[in-house]
């Protein structure tokens, strides 16, 4: 009965388990047409036996288990990422997992969603299980995959996983029905559909076979002592892939995926060959890249001292190959010469030694770990040709020796500070200092070690003002603080001379060095290009530019000027004399007349010859009643006679008066106000016969 009204339905509408949209009112008409029973599966009517429910149920438990278990390790490598391997063979057994829990989803379903959805998490599997692999084992020899490539390899699995997703409204990966005459889920489907025969299957087939034919081409490339773990991971490798082509080809059961069972039952072989054959250590596994192609020639002995490996560095210095020379007495390849070599297999310590043409070789002793790589004892013997090393040490020392020499007789101080004390409290502390710093310091050379850098800092600025002593070590401090150079100038104060001297502070190699320079004649030179540059050479007084400098630095930079004047001293008939005695004659007077100037003026008066017969003079600290007694002073000391060789001459000087701040506030100001009073005062005494002294006198208005 059950069997003709399958037909039936089937019959006259076959799209009711075809078609999604239909398969909701298909699955009301079983359920109402047979449950009738104690024992049903879904919609669909299944006599089922107690035995076989608990059978279904026994191992449905044991494939959720065992999906869990791989799920488990597989996120515990990928999230741990000790090992190199780690991360793609944690992502294989992820995808595994998905691949086992679909059949327990498919043997345990009550509706067809639920079909589905184990349906979908089978070809998971079974689409991605071959890309996850193909990146394993090129990792596993070495070689890396490019996200790109990935990207491109990922492409048809993600078609084919989203096919089987919606087949039923396109059956590209196979044809229905979804149930048998008895009506159980067919978890084999009757026929596969194109996309499965023509695209998936032959690609998932491909890649897989091109990641085992990459694992088995390196076979020899890998180290001996990591095959049995290769030829391991290639076996267990088998079972997944017989099963998988038998369940393709449709031999088996078609209500059961047995798959996902023997990816079960082999799970503890995985769990071994993870954990207790420790495959995922996948960086010793690259022979060819990490051994053959070492440049430092590498000789592995046994415990017997034999030859067990050489790679190809090693077979051209020992002048053998790898054949040749396996299981040959240690002693038989470099002699009994090679005291260096037995030397250190007896001690374990490095040593050093020398070849016949005489190249420098270190060598290096390793144990062979017999219980981690599942070997007998021996030694790994390394050579490295530290030639060059020799000869750089070499002429390292060389050159300390030549640069300490030049140090030592350098004309600079040279102070060498180091970190000393514990991390928390370290202080920089000096540990070298040439003759030439005791020298600037005034100590010797053994009084500056040990001493802390703001000691010697401190010293080298000995007798300046305390607000620029204090400016200085602030500014070091600072500078030692951010690991930034300092470089100053500063004035020492001594009994005798001051000198000046550079101190430059810099870090080197996390240290720091002071270096001192005595910099005195380049600041006497300095001053005299000064004088040269801003004093009237005729005159001695300060020239224009001079004038113009010093005279505005003290109207602006100086607090204490509450008043002042400015002086705009002319020369009367200054040129009648030129053209009369000469220009000779003519010097020589203004010379005299700046004389007199500095004579009538104070020392910190500024005096100024902007040029010709004219001079200026700026007198600080002055009121209008004390400048107007000074001028009157001026013009006095002015009118006397000037004695010039054999020549009695009188020459006047007419003088304007600007009062600061009273006038003018600035130093452009005073000299416009006071060049306009001296005038004044000069077109007043033109043509006089009889002049007095305050008639040479204006003040300003």
């Amino acid at each position: 009965m059950d069997k003709g009204i399958f037909a039936q339905l089937c019959s006259t509408e076959p799209d009711l388990i075809h078609c999604f949209g239909n398969f909701f009112k298909a699955e009301k008409q079983f359920r109402t047409t047979f449950r009738c029973g104690p024992y049903y599966r879904g919609p669909y009517f299944v006599k089922l036996s107690p035995s076989s429910m608990n059978l279904d149920v026994a191992l449905s438990v044991m494939l959720i288990f065992s999906a869990a278990a791989y799920a488990l390790i597989g996120l515990r490598l990928i999230t741990s990422k000790r090992e190199v391997g780690s991360v793609p063979i944690g992502a294989l057994l992820v995808v595994i997992s998905f691949w086992v829990i679909g059949g327990p989803i498919e043997m345990m379903s009550d509706t067809f969603l639920m079909f589905s959805i184990g349906r979908t998490g089978h070809f998971v599997g079974t689409a991605l299980v071959p890309i996850v692999a193909y990146v394993c084992f090129r990792e596993y020899t070495g070689t890396s995959t490019t996200g790109s490539r990935l990207a491109v390899l990922l492409l048809i699995p993600t078609i084919s996983i989203t096919l089987a997703a919606t087949n039923q409204f396109h059956e590209l990966m196979w044809f229905g029905p979804f149930v048998n005459e008895a009506g159980e889920f067919l978890t084999h489907p009757a026929k596969w559909g194109p996309w499965f025969w023509f695209v998936h299957l032959p690609y998932s087939y491909a890649v897989i076979g091109v990641a085992l034919f990459t694992l088995l081409a390196h076979s020899s490339a890998v180290a001996p002592a990591q095959r049995r773990g290769l030829f391991l991971l290639t076996a267990a490798s088998a079972g997944p892939i017989v099963a998988t082509v038998l369940y393709d080809i449709g031999i088996g059961p078609d209500t059961f995926s047995y798959v996902p069972l023997v990816l079960a039952v082999l799970l503890p072989v995985y769990a071994w060959l993870i954990l207790g054959e420790q495959i995922i250590e996948f960086t010793p596994l690259a022979y060819e890249t990490v051994f053959q192609t070492m440049q430092d020639p590498v000789v592995v002995i046994d415990e017997e001292n034999r030859v067990i490996g050489l790679n190809h560095t090693a077979e051209g210095m020992l002048s053998t190959n790898e054949a040749d020379a396996l299981r040959t007495p240690l002693k038989d390849l470099f002699g009994t010469g090679a005291i260096e070599v037995y030397e250190a297999l007896d001690t374990g310590e490095p040593q050093k030694m020398m070849t016949d043409t005489g190249r420098f070789l270190h060598i290096q002793v390793s144990k062979i770990d017999s219980e981690r790589a599942r070997l007998r004892a021996g030694q790994v013997l390394m050579f490295r040709d530290v030639s060059d090393v020799e000869k750089a040490q070499s002429d390292v020392l060389k050159n300390e020796k030549l640069l300490r020499t030049l140090i030592d007789h350098s004309v600079n101080g040279i102070v060498q500070f180091g970190w000393a004390g514990e991390e928390n409290c370290s202080e920089l502390r000096s540990s070298f200092a040439n003759a030439a710093a005791a020298r600037f310091l005034s100590t010797d050379p053994e009084a500056l070690i040990d001493c802390s850098a703001t000691q010697v800092i401190r010293h080298a600025i000995t007798g300046m003002e305390d607000g620029d002593v204090d400016d200085i070590m602030d500014r070091f401090s600072s500078a030692i603080e951010d690991g930034k150079s300092l470089d100053i100038e500063v004035r020492q104060k001594t009994d005798g001379p001051a000198r000046w001297m550079r101190v430059i502070c810099e870090p080197v190699a996390g240290d720091y060095t002071a270096t001192f320079i005595d910099i005195t004649d380049r600041k006497a030179k300095e001053r005299q290009m000064e004088s040269i540059a801003t004093s009237d050479p005729l005159t001695g007084v300060l020239n224009r530019r001079g004038f113009e400098r010093n005279a505005a630095k003290r109207l602006t930079e100086s607090d204490d000027l509450a008043t002042g004047a400015l002086l705009f001293i002319d020369l009367n008939d200054f040129k009648g004399i030129n053209d009369e005695f000469g220009h000779e004659v003519g010097d020589q007077l203004l010379k005299v007349a700046a004389e007199r100037l500095r004579k009538s003026l104070r020392s910190c008066d500024i005096i100024g010859r902007p040029g010709g017969d004219e001079f200026v003079a700026l007198v600080p600290d002055v009121d209008g009643e004390i400048a107007g007694r000074l001028a009157k002073r001026l013009t006095h000391a002015l009118e006397e006679p000037y004695r010039i060789g054999q020549q009695t001459l009188e020459c006047a000087a007419s003088i304007g008066l600007a009062l600061y701040p009273e006038n003018a506030s600035t130093l452009t100001g005073l000299l416009r106000e006071a060049d306009q009073a001296m005038y004044r005062a000069k077109a007043r005494c033109r043509g006089a016969d009889d002049v007095s002294g305050e008639d040479l006198l204006e003040k300003a208005i």
